[in-house]
């Protein structure tokens, strides 16, 4: 049998310590203020991932359409909506600068320690 990997065990450790530390009443209120904000596909694309969320269905979802639609207001606001409830959420990105733009974001391959050969 494999021995457990303790430097493993500490990078989960911290990573789940670090996802709750926010504010949940700050989140709670930025989900408040910035909901009815959303445009009517942004909402529809919403309540589609909360309801997976809560219902533990998972799934997998690709937000895509151009530049300047609001793509990271929305993710910024699931994330603040999972988080609100204490919950973790994980803002993962392919790229460094699309991680700098979320809460919390990191790239993937730094997160999950994915071998990057360049």
């Amino acid at each position: 049998m494999t021995a457990p990997n303790r430097h493993m065990h500490d990078a989960l450790n911290h990573e789940l310590q670090r996802e709750q530390q926010y504010d949940i009443e700050a989140l709670a209120e930025t989900v408040r203020t910035n909901v009815p904000q959303l445009n009517q596909q942004q909402r529809i694309a919403y309540d589609t991932l909360i309801e997976a969320v809560n219902s533990g269905s998972g799934g997998i979802y690709f937000l895509d359409a151009p530049g300047g639609t609001g793509k990271t207001f929305l993710i910024s606001l699931l994330l603040a909506r999972i988080r609100s409830r204490n919950d973790v959420a994980l803002a993962l990105s392919s790229s460094g600068i699309a991680a700098t733009l979320l809460e919390g974001g990191r790239t993937a391959h730094s997160a999950l320690k994915l071998p990057l050969n360049m």
